[in-house]
């Protein structure tokens, strides 16, 4: 009977704790809620994500209209879980279980192995709407006269299955994909300038960002040179800088690049030391973007006066993408004029072509909605002497694009 009385006053100890903490955590879990419903409510908007790079979405104003047509509750639903109390926190509170407790290695579809962070690709891709693209482009500048050359970058992934970096067990179809796309350039005569053949057996710490998708401007240096070493056959009379020209500079404080935002920072052995190469005695070109945008550096040191956690120094190459640049020298050391088709990839590599070509312009597909140009129609009316394409090889998504815009 003694031993019964004993195990029911345990038994209510343990209702009573249990009650307590019960009742903590739903006290806490409520308070959370509309605490946060208040900060919502009432709270100052943000207006960016610094850490996820992007704009974030705005409560909207409702109307008549909008109600009727269910955007604004599309709209509502997009900021609410934009503008959501302490969003930056449970990120990363998230990201620190994945990695800490459940022991998840890949994060957002990024892979984190001895410091560098990666993006594998497990999609494989024939690149036929960009074959269609080619054959078209070829037909047109073989028409006019102008010839045509694709430089092809490595990506990350790329290079960490060529050196057997990834585990078995992840999926990378990019190795791959890269063959498809040189064999749709060479089945449209497109002649390939395989920039693997440089950059493939020098240390990934040499070529790309520990936390970034893109190349240092080291390895697109080296990219430069091979470039510049087969357009000498066409252009004989355009200097090419070379690494004793150059003077690398580096910007203070640490560098958390497009991976570190995707995967977020529990996944971040370590930032990376943003450098950049310029001439020793400075660039001689003046930059325009989109037509009258003029009078700009092709390094926007602007961007280096934002020290804030995730400020994206890779804007220092040509201040972003636009859909159209155009690189002047202000002293012609010639009159050739290089059309080139990029990427991001090509953004620092922009600057050193300049100084090899009289006039280098820029267009981007990607950003053909805020600017009206055709491929085409640019090539043959600024009479530009060669096309080159500078793409690192994850580019299956441009096909339908470049095709709109030729």
């Amino acid at each position: 009977m003694e031993q019964q009385t004993k195990s029911e006053q345990v038994r209510s100890k343990r209702r009573r704790l249990s009650w307590v903490v019960n009742s903590i955590l739903l006290i806490g879990f409520l308070g959370t809620i509309f605490y946060g419903l208040a900060v919502y409510a009432f709270g100052t908007e943000q207006a960016r994500s610094d850490s996820e790079g992007r704009m974030l979405a705005q409560r909207p104003d409702p109307s008549v209209e909008t109600i009727l047509d269910g955007t604004y509750m599309e709209e509502f639903e997009a900021s609410a879980n934009d503008q959501v109390f302490e969003r930056y926190m449970w990120i990363e509170t998230q990201a620190w279980v994945q990695r800490n407790v459940l022991q998840q290695q890949m994060n957002n579809g990024v892979i984190s192995i001895d410091e560098f962070l990666y993006a594998p690709d497990p999609v494989a891709s024939d690149y036929s709407s960009l074959g269609v693209f080619f054959k078209e482009l070829q037909k047109e500048m073989s028409e006019a006269d102008i010839p045509s050359y694709f430089a092809s970058a490595p990506s990350k992934p790329v290079y960490a299955t060529r050196q057997g970096i990834f585990p078995d067990y992840i999926e990378s179809a990019d190795a791959e994909n890269r063959g498809q796309l040189h064999a749709r350039l060479e089945e449209n005569e497109i002649p390939l300038i395989d920039l693997e053949e440089t950059l493939g057996d020098q240390p990934g710490k040499d070529i790309y960002f520990k936390t970034d998708h893109h190349w240092r401007p080291e390895g697109a240096f080296m990219a430069y040179e091979q470039i510049m070493e087969r357009l000498s056959e066409q252009f004989p009379d355009a200097p090419a800088l070379s690494m004793e020209d150059m003077e690398i500079k580096s910007v203070d404080g640490p560098f958390y690049g497009s991976h570190a935002r995707e995967i977020s920072m529990p996944y971040v052995e370590s930032p990376d030391q943003f450098t950049y190469l310029e001439p020793k005695d400075g660039f001689t070109t003046t930059v325009c973007r989109n037509g009258d945008d003029c009078g700009h550096s092709v390094l926007d040191t602007d961007v280096l006066k934002n020290s804030t956690k995730f400020t994206n120094y890779y804007n220092l190459f040509m201040g972003d993408n636009y859909a159209q640049s155009k690189i002047t020298q202000n002293k012609k050391k010639n009159d050739y004029h290089l059309l080139v088709l990029k990427d991001s990839y090509a953004n620092p590599m922009l600057g050193y072509l300049g100084e090899s070509f009289g006039t280098v312009s820029a267009l981007d597909v990607r950003y053909f909605d805020d600017y009206d140009v055709s491929i085409a129609d640019y090539a043959k009316e600024n009479e530009v002497d060669a096309v080159l394409f500078v793409h690192n090889d994850r580019i299956r998504g441009l096909g339908s694009m470049y095709q709109e815009g030729l």
